[in-house]
């Protein structure tokens, strides 16, 4: 599993278990210590759960560029806002990250990072992953919107919605939900009297799961495709969507665990338990090359794997 994916879920699901603790649930408005307690945790919550996300895209998107030079596929027939955003305008990228690091570091890292640059020009070439989304201190939601444009994907905000409302996990567009979510980050982190509800945070964890499948999956395909070579990918006539995807799931059901296929009306297998059900399922879906997502219980995410 992809190393950007695994922390996000373990960070996450170490979220959804601090929801439930009693030292964030408010209490009786006479409870005043306990609730300005709560209260200040519920805010810490919202800014780190936020950061979570904003770090997976960060991390995604460097494991999606330092793959790309494996492909095969020359520098020069690649998309070409993926061209101009790991050349030229990864210079701004470059300047962020200098001022933010150690000064001891600050040499080391230039020579890497033009290095990188410098071998585009190169039949063997490595892509600076810090290209794009590193040019400052978070994430905005066009950010994600230009780095999934890179890579020959339109309307990424709404192939990323319809996704996730196909995996049942949200309804509303992911684009409002993240703008929304970055909203209350900000106030918990910089009003000193916010107070960020419990039911919002919950929910962030489902809309959080989301955009990341989402982003991750369509980043994935388009890797797919250009190992593949394919021509009309590289070249902008055919373009990733959602609509490429096909999602294989594994839930709960009762005692037992069921996968499911869409396009089937009827489970493709049912097992005792998930380790019994598991390793089949993923090799059904790596021979179909299908976007597996596990599920812990009703919404929340326990994994999931695009192939």
């Amino acid at each position: 599993m992809s190393a950007a994916r695994s922390q996000f879920l373990g960070r996450i699901s170490s979220l959804v278990r601090s929801l439930g603790i009693e030292a964030v649930t408010p209490k009786a408005l006479t409870e005043r210590a306990h609730n300005e307690v709560a209260r200040l945790l519920r805010n810490g919550l919202a800014v780190v759960g936020f950061a979570a996300l904003e770090d997976f895209i960060k991390s995604r998107t460097s494991e999606i560029l330092s793959d790309v030079g494996s492909t095969g596929v020359p520098f020069r027939d690649l998309p070409e806002r993926l061209r101009f955003a790991t050349t030229f305008e990864a210079v701004s990228a470059l300047s962020y990250q200098l001022n933010i690091r150690p000064k001891q570091d600050r040499i080391a890292y230039m020579q890497d990072q033009a290095q990188k640059i410098a071998s585009t020009a190169s039949a063997a070439y490595e892509l600076m992953p810090h290209a794009l989304a590193f040019d400052q201190a978070n994430v905005q939601d066009e950010t994600i919107k230009l780095i999934l444009k890179s890579f020959h994907i339109d309307d990424p905000w709404g192939e990323m919605s319809r996704l996730s409302s196909r995996l049942g996990l949200t309804a509303l567009p992911l684009d409002e939900t993240y703008r929304m979510a970055a909203q209350r980050r900000h106030r918990a982190a910089h009003v000193a009297n916010a107070d960020t509800p419990q039911a919002d945070l919950h929910q962030f964890t489902i809309d959080a799961t989301g955009i990341a499948i989402g982003f991750d999956a369509l980043l994935t395909r388009a890797l797919e495709r250009m190992r593949a070579r394919d021509s009309r990918y590289l070249q902008g006539i055919q373009k990733v969507s959602s609509n490429s995807l096909t999602v294989r799931a594994v839930r709960p059901h009762g005692a037992r665990w069921r996968e499911t296929v869409e396009g089937r009306t009827t489970a493709v297998k049912i097992g005792t338990s998930l380790d019994s059900l598991l390793p089949a399922a993923r090799s059904r879906c790596a021979r179909g090359k299908n976007l597996l997502v596990v599920f812990e219980s009703g919404s929340q995410v326990r994994e999931w794997d695009c192939y």
